[in-house]
Formats: C-alpha cells, structure tokens, sequence
C-alpha cells in the first residue's frame, strides 16, 4: 500500500503575488500535469533534475483529454449514434445490455 503525502499551503497576495500568477498559468494545463510542474519545480529548487515523465502518464493525459471533449459534444448533442444495420447481433447485444442492468452508468 502506498501512502500520499498531501501538501497544502497558503499564499498571500501581497507577499506571494508572482507564485499566484505561476499557478494560474497552470490552470489551462491537461488533467495531471499541474502536479507534475509543481514537483518539476519544487525539484529544480532543490537543485535535482526532473524525473523524466512515463509515456504510458502522457498517454493517459491525452486520452482523458478526448474523452472529456467527447462526452462534452455528446451533451452538446454533437454526437449523433446510428443503430448497426445488421439484426443478427441485436439479439445478443440487447441480452448483454440486459444483463448489466443498472450496473452501465456514465
């Protein structure tokens, strides 16, 4: 099991206004990689050089990133489903959909 350390501070706008300004400019950044400039940062400090990042962590980053826009469409109602045209798998894919019953959620 691992365990987290959680970090939290607090800034004042007349003594720690250039701070505020850097995490504002983070805000725009995809979900994850705030954390991770704040570390790159807070390691820069201490003079160590950055872990490099895992491509399977920017990956995840991205694909959340789409999802998001996708599900932000489709409540926009951007996105439109046809049904298959083939009725040989509509039978099974409705007892599949049956069976998961009130466990499909988004």
């Amino acid at each position: 099991m691992t365990k987290h350390t959680k970090l939290t501070l607090r800034l004042h706008p007349d003594r720690d206004a250039d701070l505020i300004r850097w995490l504002a400019s983070l805000d725009d950044l995809p979900f994850g990689q705030k954390g991770r400039a704040i570390k790159e940062t807070l390691r820069r400090g201490l003079g160590q050089q950055p872990e490099p990042v895992p491509d399977a962590e920017m990956l995840l980053a991205d694909i959340r990133a789409v999802v998001e826009s996708a599900v932000q469409q489709a409540l926009a109602g951007g996105v439109s489903i046809t049904p298959s045209s083939t009725p040989d798998d509509t039978d099974e894919t409705d007892a599949l959909l049956d069976q998961l019953g009130d466990q499909l959620m988004l």
